[in-house]
């Protein structure tokens, strides 16, 4: 049975799809918060929606665009009227094809400055909308995800490992400057699978021999029984005093760097 560790509180998560995003929402929920998944698109957050509240939960979609500083405004004001004020911020969203290795010499300055808009911009954005929400519960938490690549870089994917690098900066800076404000502030590098990782590696099982040797535990986290207790643990009471902090959730894959 899970905990209700965040019972009362108020969660705005963005960019939540499959993979991780959906099981950081549907363990926020199980965990007794108020979920709000923010997304440009109700295509798949209305699915989501469903399934939490029939597994007891609550949770709404409202729409809003993490590269559009008015929209998100609007969706944080929304938040904050349907359930009275948000504690939690989860930033999520990043370009959609972060993924693609990508080497230097074949990133065009348009698809650099597209990847900026939304992978860090958006978690400025996001920050900036939902920081008066913040303070004012008295409690609040952000959160970022960030990857070990922000810390080690990438060769074949520069703009990846590059923003992920970036946003662990800017999470440690608003840790210093919300502090008085008592809003913790931190970052989980995760190593996740997912839908399409799955479906890559059993195509390519070479390849996932060799990336397997790279964990200690030998394998890659469930985003809902591995990676999201972890962050639903951070964003309640019991890590109140940790802020400024990146946390890999990786069965070891720090350890190689």
């Amino acid at each position: 049975m899970t905990e209700r560790l965040l019972e009362g509180r108020t969660a705005l998560l963005t960019g939540v799809g499959s993979g991780l995003g959906r099981g950081i929402a549907t363990s926020f929920a199980a965990a007794g918060a108020n979920v709000a998944l923010v997304a440009r698109s109700n295509a798949i957050p209305d699915a989501l929606v469903r399934d939490i509240r029939d597994a007891g939960g609550r949770a709404v979609f409202i729409k809003g665009d993490i590269t559009d500083p008015s929209s998100l405004a609007t969706a944080v004001d929304e938040t904050v009227g349907t359930y009275g004020g948000i504690d939690i911020v989860v930033q999520i969203a990043a370009h959609g094809r972060s993924n693609l290795s990508r080497p230097l010499e074949d990133i065009t300055l348009d698809e650099w400055d597209e990847h900026v808009a939304v992978t860090l911009t958006g978690c400025y954005t996001v920050a900036h909308a939902a920081y008066p929400a913040l303070k004012a519960s008295g409690s609040g938490r952000f959160i970022a995800i960030t990857s070990a690549y922000g810390l080690a870089g990438d060769a074949s994917n520069p703009i990846y490992a590059s923003l992920k690098g970036a946003i662990r900066g800017f999470a440690k800076s608003l840790a210093k400057e919300w502090g008085d404000d008592g809003i913790a502030v931190n970052v989980f590098a995760p190593s996740s699978e997912s839908e399409s990782s799955n479906a890559y590696f059993a195509m390519h099982p070479e390849a996932w021999e060799g990336f397997r040797a790279a964990f200690p535990m030998r394998r890659m986290g469930n985003p809902e029984t591995d990676i999201a207790p972890a962050i639903v643990a951070l964003a309640g009471e019991q890590f109140r005093f940790v802020s400024g902090q990146t946390i890999p959730i990786d069965g070891g894959f720090y350890t190689t760097l």
